[in-house]
């Protein structure tokens, strides 16, 4: 509990302190990075976060999330470190996995396969009907990689294609998670372990309310 407490208040303190980033961020270069856009007339930018609209709204001294209320602050930390921190890029349409990005890929892979491949494999490797419906439910979109795999636009520049090996009797499921390799332009190592993980948890999330009690 006192682990939790303390994790919870570590999120609360980076969202404050990206709120204050963000508010101290040039507009219009927030725009050009991320693809969000900016309404003078409300004050707000806008940008999809999976297949909702966030608008996260300039205030006289910081900003403000005025949707969806439904993001934790976990995902609201997410949205703001996307906007802060997103540089000048493009995407290549060059796939790379976790271990090869940049700034601490290698470091963080245990515990981003312990957060977004294995529970997706365990689940979906049997299923790929109910892979496919809930990568849908997200805007998720057919990819070629692996047995079954779906691009999931977590973030306008942050596309996240979710594989699957569904294995045989010699060879047992397998996954893996690709990203675009400019997708550290775009986020540090350990927000694209929580974009993917988010990923992950919302496709199984859908699959529960589909499979019902």
């Amino acid at each position: 509990m006192k682990h939790e407490s303390g994790l919870l208040n570590a999120y609360r303190e980076a969202y404050r302190l990206s709120c204050k980033r963000l508010f101290e961020c040039d507009i219009d270069a927030v725009c050009r990075n991320t693809k969000a856009i900016f309404s003078q007339e409300t004050n707000t930018w806008s940008l999809r976060y999976f297949d909702q609209e966030c608008r996260i709204r300039r205030t006289e001294d910081s900003v403000v999330f005025e949707s969806p209320e439904e993001l934790d602050t976990t995902e609201k930390v997410l949205v703001l470190h996307y906007l802060v921190y997103a540089r000048p890029a493009h995407l290549t349409g060059n796939p790379i996995s976790f271990k090869e990005v940049p700034g601490g890929g290698a470091i963080y892979y245990g515990t981003f396969k312990k957060r977004s491949i294995d529970p997706l494999v365990k689940v979906f490797s049997a299923d790929p009907e109910g892979f496919r419906a809930a990568a849908g439910s997200i805007g998720g979109r057919p990819d070629s990689f692996g047995d079954v795999s779906f691009v999931v636009p977590i973030l306008p520049l942050v596309p996240i294609t979710y594989v699957i090996w569904r294995g045989d009797e010699e060879v047992g499921p397998e996954g893996t998670i690709l990203f675009d390799s400019s997708v550290d332009s775009f986020l540090p190592a350990e927000d694209i372990v929580v974009a993917a993980s988010m990923g992950t948890y919302r496709m199984l999330k859908e699959h529960m309310k589909r499979k019902g009690p």
